[in-house]
């Protein structure tokens, strides 16, 4: 059964992010899901459909809750504050632990930044998309607050992500698959499903660029067996990310 609801709930992170109008209906399936696993008292499918609930709910109680960085966020901290005051739940993270940052580690962690970051170089010169809608997120700065913004910004987005992708929902895939390379297939997909509507990259490309970055990371936090190494990669990301985009803005391409 535990099994069972964890796939479900695998499912409704899929379909949710497609169509914010479709939120209503995947959160009660959560509900659903939610009910099933306490009354199973199985504990790491708990955890992903408490965590599917408030992703599902949370946008479509307050919309203004479907914007990054809330979208993750807020679902985040409701999920957090109860795994905190609930030690069955707090005790169950098995996933909260650095791991081991070893030279090949950091070799990997390297070639992954260089990869990624020739990816999404290509991506935006190629393609020349619309940075509009990231641009927006970017208040005016002086240019010497830019580096440190960007530092924010990556240390900040990758943690969350990463608290998601490589450890709520790999853990809660782990422990419905076994400790294989389902879980590591199964993140990918839903971080690069999460990245179509809002993420940078974005649409069809950027689901596909995301979910092989998050196939990347999946295996870094596999080998690493901790969540230290992946952070680490996608801070790296998250800065050529914010370098793209600081680029835009004083040029002012929109």
């Amino acid at each position: 059964m535990c099994a069972g609801i964890i796939i479900i709930a695998g499912l409704a992170l899929s379909i949710a992010p497609f169509s914010p109008g479709m939120s209503f209906a995947v959160a009660i399936v959560s509900i659903c899901l939610l009910a099933s696993a306490l009354l199973s008292r199985e504990i790491q499918a708990i955890h992903i459909s408490l965590f599917a609930l408030f992703l599902t709910l949370a946008p479509f109680l307050l919309p203004p809750l479907r914007q990054w960085p809330f979208n993750l966020l807020a679902p985040l901290f409701l999920y957090s504050a109860v795994c905190a005051s609930v030690p069955a739940l707090r005790r169950s993270l098995l996933w909260l632990r650095a791991g081991r940052v070893d030279k090949k580690a950091v070799l990997l962690i390297f070639l992954i930044t260089l990869v990624s970051g020739l990816t999404l170089y290509v991506w935006q010169r190629a393609l020349a998309p619309d940075l509009s809608p990231h641009l927006r997120y970017m208040p005016a700065m002086p240019l010497w607050m830019f580096p440190l913004a960007g530092l924010g910004f990556s240390l900040f987005n990758a943690a969350m992500e990463e608290t998601i992708y490589r450890g709520i929902i790999m853990q809660s895939m782990d422990s419905a698959f076994g400790p294989g390379i389902v879980s590591i297939f199964v993140q990918a997909w839903l971080f690069g499903v999460m990245h179509y509507l809002q993420g940078f990259p974005n649409g069809g490309w950027g689901l596909i660029m995301a979910a092989v970055y998050g196939l990347m990371l999946g295996w870094l936090r596999k080998r690493s067996q901790g969540m230290l190494a992946p952070w680490l990669a996608h801070i790296c990301a998250d800065m050529v990310i914010f370098a793209i985009l600081a680029d835009a803005l004083v040029r002012g391409k929109t």
